[in-house]
């Protein structure tokens, strides 16, 4: 009996994992959609949660450069994956990820509020490039490699006289970005900003992470696509749990008295 338990505690486990992370993803997406985005201009003075959307606008800091296309932005996520094998599956695996930006401003359009963006939890477009085995990497993405430990180009061939063969594995750099005059919005906390010049659209607070918000989400599309955005992860993960948790049970069922 000790083997068929621990296979059905195994399936049990996953379950459970699949289950907390799909559930997470949706309590983020209960959030989201609870309350609707705010003025910017009632934000003077104001603390606590609230969501904005607006355009993404460069604040004091100016921008960071995307670490793939070397793209000026506010706010970036990467990600390096290999493709590689075991037996007859494949899957992806991540070497290296990532994020970086600065203080940015929202405007939309009845006044500006400046964001800080560390600590988010960042929902932006994926612009992916794949690179297949022996294929010379372009020159942004060589440097990234050579500059980085966890990552070797799979460019190698090997010359066999009549033929050239591809040796190392196909991978996939994806780059996220929140790039200047975006449609941004932001579910965070606002706090008391620093002073603002008397006639400014700029508010007298910050959005940002914080103890008294639930989340802390900026996200390039509107509220609700940011919610079907992040609901999309969640929704497979729930039940994805469901189904491994019903393959455990039927699994142990037969060594059940």
């Amino acid at each position: 009996m000790v083997l068929p338990q621990l296979v059905a505690l195994g399936f049990a486990a996953v379950a459970a994992y699949l289950l907390y992370t799909g559930g997470r993803e949706l309590t983020t997406v209960y959030h989201v959609l609870r309350d609707d985005p705010v003025e910017v201009r009632t934000l003077h003075g104001h603390t606590g949660p609230v969501e904005i959307e607006g355009t993404a606008v460069e604040g004091d800091e100016g921008t960071v450069t995307a670490p793939f296309t070397g793209s000026p932005c506010l706010a970036y996520t990467y990600e390096v994956e290999e493709l590689r094998s075991s037996g007859k599956s494949e899957s992806w695996h991540t070497l290296d990820e990532g994020m970086g930006g600065v203080d940015f401003v929202v405007d939309d359009g009845t006044g500006r509020v400046r964001v800080d963006p560390s600590g988010a939890d960042v929902r932006l477009e994926d612009h992916t490039v794949t690179v297949p085995p022996g294929t010379e990497l372009p020159d942004r993405l060589a440097e990234y490699v050579a500059a980085t430990d966890a990552v070797d180009a799979q460019d190698r061939t090997v010359n066999l006289l009549v033929t050239e063969i591809n040796v190392g594995n196909k991978q996939r750099f994806t780059e996220r970005r929140l790039d200047v005059g975006e449609s941004v919005y932001v579910y965070g906390q606002a706090r008391r900003g620093p002073a603002v010049e008397w006639g400014s659209n700029l508010v007298d607070a910050l959005v940002g992470d914080g103890n008294g918000t639930p989340v802390f989400v900026i996200s390039d599309t509107s509220e609700r696509g940011t919610a079907w955005r992040i609901a999309r992860g969640g929704l497979w993960r729930v039940g994805l749990a469901l189904v491994v948790g019903l393959l455990g049970v039927v699994f142990l069922r037969p060594f059940v008295p």
